[in-house]
């Protein structure tokens, strides 16, 4: 018996040795928060500003988010979204890090995997941190099934007011939660 026992422990030291030495560290969580940018105006049509209440909604995030300990801030180059970012960034100090966004060639109305595949590689650099895409409805379902996310959520292009946090717990796994902020 007490042989046995030293033999499993031999083998569970080694185990820990090897998985140390080739290093293979435990995954680290990383928490993502995804919204859409805030309400937008109507012109110029290929990049609108934020309307007035588009500007109390990114002022409403940075409001939940400022205490996150959000260590990346990622948006398309678009400018409703920097502006969406713009608060939490004056609140917390992260800056923007924009990426182009292309176009899927098959289908112009969604975004190519490319930029999708971008993002959540910057993402998954930064494993234990916590992060906020500001994004778009055709782009965003996109990033959380590629972030391993559970659940893939539809997003209605008449609503601003989603925020979905994507807990990644292990490579290709995530849990994901849907909450509203700001006025419906």
């Amino acid at each position: 018996m007490k042989r046995r026992y030293l033999q499993l422990s031999a083998i569970l030291l080694l185990a820990v040795f090897c998985q140390t030495a080739l290093g293979q560290e435990e995954f680290k969580p990383t928490t993502v928060f995804l919204v859409r940018h805030a309400e937008k105006e109507d012109e110029p049509k290929q990049d609108p500003p934020l309307k007035k209440e588009g500007v109390t909604r990114s002022q409403d995030l940075a409001r939940i988010l400022g205490t996150a300990n959000i260590k990346a801030i990622y948006t398309s180059q678009f400018v409703r979204t920097k502006q969406t970012a713009e608060p939490l960034t004056a609140k917390t100090g992260v800056s923007v890090t924009a990426l182009t966004l292309k176009p899927n060639p098959a289908n112009l109305r969604l975004i190519a995997d490319e930029s999708t595949a971008e993002v959540v590689n910057k993402i998954l650099q930064r494993p234990g941190d916590s992060a906020l895409v500001i994004g778009h409805s055709n782009w965003l379902p996109d990033v959380i099934k590629a972030l391993g996310g559970d659940v893939v959520p539809t997003i209605d292009e008449q609503k601003f007011d989603d925020l979905f946090i994507v807990t990644v717990y292990g490579k290709g796994k995530a849990k994901v939660v849907q909450l509203k902020y700001g006025a419906p």
